[in-house]
């Protein structure tokens, strides 16, 4: 059976297990180079590839769009490879995509601060790391409190805070955005200062 004829039959059967398995032997090795080559140009771990084109396949299983006048090149099995090609690009392109939308996590000032005192905190007095946080957090006032709970609850995936957050505070604060700022600059030096004083006693 040619190239095209078991393509065709794949994508017109209902019973394809054998179609398939048959499918997949003849255009597996090439496809999964395709896709690792694909993987050093995108910078992405090679098993990336690997199930790339596992789903290429399972989506041509899956859609039976092919049609014969899809062939485009005198070789059928190259035409075939081109085809096998444009799906798994489309899905590399959809990878990246859903990539993009993840956000980052992001570290806050407040993270490393406390992180770098751990070291040096003894734990004698207060149990855990919460206790410790609560006992820095209590040394700010109601407007440096708000500014570092919505630091440390957006930041976490984003560099800077939203427009609308950061309008929403000052809202909230009934402060322009550079009284904002120097809030901000005013808790965190406030943290450092309890900080020192309590791994001073």
């Amino acid at each position: 059976m040619t190239d095209v004829a078991l393509l065709e039959q794949l994508c017109s059967s209902d019973d394809d297990s054998e179609l398939y398995k048959e499918f997949v032997k003849r255009f597996i090795k090439e496809l999964t180079t395709h896709c690792a080559d694909a993987c050093k140009k995108r910078n992405l771990e090679t098993h990336i590839g690997k199930q790339i084109a596992h789903e290429t396949f399972a989506r041509v299983r899956h859609y039976k769009s092919f049609k014969t006048d899809q062939i485009k090149l005198p070789d059928q099995h190259d035409a075939i490879i081109v085809y096998l090609k444009r799906i798994s690009f489309s899905l590399f392109n959809d990878h990246h995509n859903e990539n993009k939308k993840k956000p980052i996590p992001h570290r806050t000032y407040f993270d490393d601060i406390l992180e770098s005192s751990y070291d040096n905190f003894s734990g004698i007095d207060l149990k855990d790391k919460k206790d410790f946080a609560l006992f820095i957090f209590n040394k700010l006032n109601k407007k440096e409190q708000a500014v570092i709970l919505a630091d440390i609850e957006h930041k976490k995936f984003q560099k800077y805070l939203p427009d609308d957050i950061t309008e929403q505070l000052c809202g909230q604060l009934n402060v322009k955005k550079d009284t904002l700022r120097k809030i901000r600059e005013r808790a965190i030096e406030k943290i450092k200062y309890a900080i020192n004083e309590f791994n001073e006693n």
